[in-house]
């Protein structure tokens, strides 16, 4: 920016909730602010923002309830009071309540398209520049600005420039291409399945956590108490043969994996298939233009992080954002990639640790679990941390 410019500006390319949620704050903050979507942004949400459930930290939720408005969207948060982690086939137990660290809840969960919703109500009361249904371009720099080009539906070229570039456009995002930064990707040896889980008895606003050698699954508790998001990872070699199980199959193998700690499933629905990669983009900041959330980081769902580090994206920008300059500017990039490092270095360990091939090393990582029950002292330094504080 130049340093003389009464009014900074933003150009936010991608309008997941990443783009949205920085979209409003640096509004917020007296930016003028243009946020950019390949989807049309008439007739609806953009299609991230599905009904899958998707988790927030305790830290997240404390930002969005005191930086945003949001009261509408705290109403339809489900709170996560307990949770219970185990290693299948081992002893070791961990759990966590909101009682002994003395917060209202652990975490949250809700629907994309819950978050979306409200969201987007709240983009809609602001001075802020939607323009959706575009293919970007070209992309320049000059030592003052960020010139961005794009066509529209009726093939029509336009243009703005702004002080900074912000890519929220996910993980194949255009801007990281344009910038020419190289990514490292690891692709994991186990497939995804996302479901809704019918359960035989309410969930009590407790999450499970099932560490096991085909990787690690989860149960969240949804709104309705009889309902909870089915995380569940198998073989990629068995990826054609899950596909094609029935529903009753597919209860069958859960059951099996989470046990019954939420009482035993009946049924599955919403099902749906994905496989898990994780992408590192080797630099996050290119003069101007800086990458955040999953344009710059795509991991692994265990422990439910991603949208998580990207919140904390936002919070940096908009810390950075009250005063700008570009000496601070080089200070937020290398923070923010210190702690993407740090979280994905604690995902993937999580992985490689309790997915090992060796017996041995699982049955270690299970009695390290126990250990930490015992440990008080670091057993609440690292819930604090999962809770984003």
């Amino acid at each position: 920016m130049d340093e003389k410019s009464l009014t900074p500006s933003a150009i936010i390319v991608g309008a997941g909730p990443v783009g949205v949620l920085l979209a409003l704050t640096l509004d917020q903050l007296g930016w003028q602010v243009t946020l950019l979507e390949k989807h049309p942004l008439t007739g609806g949400l953009p299609p991230s923002y599905d009904h899958r459930q998707i988790a927030l930290t305790a830290g997240s939720v404390d930002w969005l309830r005191q930086q945003l408005w949001t009261s509408e969207l705290i109403q339809v948060l489900t709170p996560i009071h307990r949770i219970h982690s185990s290693s299948q086939g081992n002893f070791g137990i961990l759990t966590m309540t909101h009682e002994e660290m003395e917060v209202d809840a652990l975490g949250y969960t809700l629907s994309q398209a819950q978050l979306g919703e409200h969201l987007f109500t709240e983009l809609a009361t602001r001075n802020i520049t939607c323009i959706g249904n575009i293919q970007l371009s070209q992309l320049h720099q000059t030592a003052q600005q960020v010139h961005l080009a794009w066509r529209t539906a009726t093939g029509d070229c336009q243009g703005q420039q702004a002080d900074y570039l912000f890519a929220a456009d996910g993980a194949h995002s255009w801007i990281r291409s344009a910038l020419n930064i190289p990514t490292q990707d690891i692709h994991y040896p186990h497939a995804l399945m996302t479901a809704v889980a019918q359960l035989s008895a309410p969930h009590h606003h407790q999450a499970i956590e099932r560490f096991t050698a085909q990787g690690p699954s989860a149960l969240l508790p949804m709104t309705d108490p009889y309902q909870a998001k089915v995380v569940y990872c198998y073989p990629n070699e068995l990826s054609d043969e899950m596909q094609q199980l029935t529903d009753c199959e597919l209860t069958d193998c859960v059951n099996q994996q989470l046990g019954h700690q939420l009482g035993r499933i009946s049924h599955l629905s919403a099902i749906a298939h994905y496989p898990l990669k994780e992408i590192r983009a080797q630099q996050i900041q290119v003069k101007r233009c800086l990458l955040v959330g999953n344009a710059a980081h795509t991991q692994h769902p265990v422990a439910g992080q991603g949208l998580n580090l990207g919140i904390r994206d936002v919070i940096a920008v908009s810390d950075w954002a009250e005063n700008p300059n570009l000496l601070s500017w080089q200070t937020l990039s290398k923070q923010r990639t210190q702690d993407h490092q740090q979280t994905m270095n604690f995902t993937h360990g999580l992985i490689q640790l309790f997915a090992h091939k060796r017996p041995l090393v699982r049955q270690v990582a299970s009695l390290g679990m126990s250990l930490l029950s015992a440990l008080p002292p670091i057993k609440r330094r690292i819930t604090r941390m999962a809770m984003g504080y």
